[in-house]
């Protein structure tokens, strides 16, 4: 297991001489066996410094001491240790504090000049991502679920090393090497987050009526979406007239050059582009931009 842990973090380098990593921990058993693997795999390997960052959403009045000895912890493990404090309000949503996290994170990332910050994600929590983009109407698009690496910007990448791996098994290797683990009481609690819905309820109840189980099912299913996504690209990078493509692979491509401007993409917003550029040969992207379809090829020029 910690060969393959080792394997994945390898394929996010190569890495720089001196360059660093930011590992994101919270204490939890997720994020210690992340901790314990890197410490492991850098004894026979060379891998970059690691710094811990704890960031303490406080959403609780006990967080600040629960963060002092999470950082303790990992002091004693050998890190350097960056705990951060955000102020969440109460109530507030699950990307809401995803996001200021990520942000918290990329700042830390900055300071310490990391390249890369790794996330404890595993394929369970894969799995649950899954099931709520389907629940909210996800595209097939969405069922490639979480990227092992994305770019957060700054030339900083968020990468997964354990997306691979269990829940179960990361907690039986802790367990068999006596280490131990802060357990967060919100992750048990369904009313606190949709995710814990997804964990305690739903999967449980669909390992009742599946034929096998119900992680590895949606871990092929993202498997197949992304084998899909590489096959459109492919065919997107083939020299065809834009106007003769499937209506589905213009939209594919319209979103494409969205999400390298970083544009906001909706199916509303690539219908409309799609339908202006086969009606006209051209379509409004922002003030600045436009798409043109003159000559076959979809083409993002600067509008008069």
């Amino acid at each position: 297991m910690i060969s393959q842990v080792a394997s994945q973090i390898t394929s996010f380098g190569p890495y720089c001489e001196n360059s660093k990593v930011v590992l994101a921990c919270s204490g939890g058993a997720d994020s210690t066996f992340l901790a314990h693997a890197y410490k492991n795999i850098s004894q026979t390997s060379l891998l970059p410094t690691a710094i811990v960052a704890v960031i303490d959403h406080a959403q609780h009045p006990q967080s600040g001491e629960q963060t002092a000895q999470i950082v303790d912890d990992y002091h004693t493990l050998g890190f350097e240790v960056v705990s951060q404090r955000i102020h969440c309000d109460s109530g507030v949503n699950e990307n809401d504090m995803r996001n200021q996290r990520y942000g918290a994170l990329l700042d830390i990332a900055r300071q310490h000049q990391a390249s890369n910050i790794f996330v404890a994600h595993h394929a369970d929590d894969q799995a649950e991502t899954i099931l709520q983009r389907i629940m909210r109407g996800t595209g097939v698009n969405g069922l490639v679920g979480m990227r092992p690496r994305r770019n957060l910007g700054d030339g900083v990448e968020l990468c997964r090393p354990l997306l691979n791996l269990r829940r179960s098994e990361m907690r039986e290797y802790l367990s068999a090497n006596k280490i131990e683990w802060c357990e967060d009481q919100s992750n048990a609690d369904v009313e606190y987050a949709t995710r814990n819905k997804i964990r305690h309820q739903l999967l449980p109840q669909l390992g009742e009526i599946a034929t096998g189980d119900p992680v590895k099912a949606l871990i092929k299913l993202a498997g197949e979406a992304a084998d899909w996504e590489i096959a459109q690209q492919q065919l997107l990078a083939q020299n065809c007239d834009f106007a003769e493509l499937p209506s589905y692979l213009r939209r594919q491509a319209v979103r494409a050059e969205l999400l390298k401007l970083g544009e906001k993409v909706t199916p509303q917003r690539l219908l409309d582009i799609e339908g202006a550029l086969i009606k006209k040969g051209s379509a409004v992207i922002n003030t600045a931009l436009r798409f043109s379809a003159s000559g076959g090829k979809l083409l993002v020029v600067a509008r008069r």
